[in-house]
């Protein structure tokens, strides 16, 4: 009696999320959102909206509708209009010139800017000072990138942010990783089911020394 298992189910995002986050010189400013799910996602019809908090506000003081189709796998790159020439070339949308710092939160919301938060970088209310975050895995000065480990955003916009948990970080004004994001999920663990037999289930005229076989998932 032979016993196969099925390989391992592998938990695939859900919506969107932040990759990449760039706090550079001057206004060297950009975030990545990164569209991990199976289908190619339409910002407009989403209602996806940028939003900044700055200096611990409650209220966002910058908001940008996003407008774009993300196709799955893929990314979608913001940066303000005089970012340098190797941000705007990877830039899928570009608005505006006065953009976050490091003590700024930035939130991704869906259908509008009062609807669901699907991602936040920072704290929403809260004024870390300059950044959140130490050394190169902080906001101020920094790249941040979100491991591969992760597949899903924070959607609490209230709790305490440490990028050291789920960034690495990259040295000021570093933009070769902008524009591509791939993840490697955590193993979901699902309970086994038999998919299929051999021979199969309720089969006559099988011999008595024949091989058996059982698959699980």
């Amino acid at each position: 009696l032979v016993f196969v298992a099925a390989p391992p189910a592998a938990a695939q995002p859900t919506d969107l999320f932040f990759s990449e986050y760039v706090e550079g010189t001057s206004n060297n400013k950009a975030i990545e959102i990164y569209n991990g799910t199976a289908s190619a996602v339409d910002l407009t019809a989403g209602g996806y909206t940028l939003m900044f908090y700055f200096n611990g506000g409650t209220t966002a003081s910058f908001t940008l509708a996003l407008a774009g189709t993300v196709p799955a796998g893929g990314t979608w790159v913001v940066a303000p209009t005089n970012a340098n020439a190797t941000i705007l070339g990877v830039a899928n949308q570009t608005s505006g010139t006065a953009w976050f710092n490091g003590d700024d939160a930035v939130v991704l919301r869906k259908t509008g800017s009062s609807g669901p938060l699907v991602d936040v970088i920072g704290q929403i209310g809260f004024d870390p000072g300059s950044e959140w975050g130490t050394g190169l895995q902080s906001t101020a000065d920094n790249t941040i990138r979100r491991k591969a480990s992760v597949c899903a955003g924070d959607t609490d916009g209230s709790n305490a942010f440490d990028p050291s948990i789920e960034w690495d970080g990259y040295a000021t004004d570093t933009f070769a990783g902008l524009g591509a994001h791939s993840v490697s999920c955590v193993v979901v663990d699902l309970a086994p089911s038999v998919t299929s037999t051999t021979p199969a289930n309720a089969a006559t005229g099988v011999a008595p020394n024949a091989d058996l076989s059982v698959t699980f998932s």
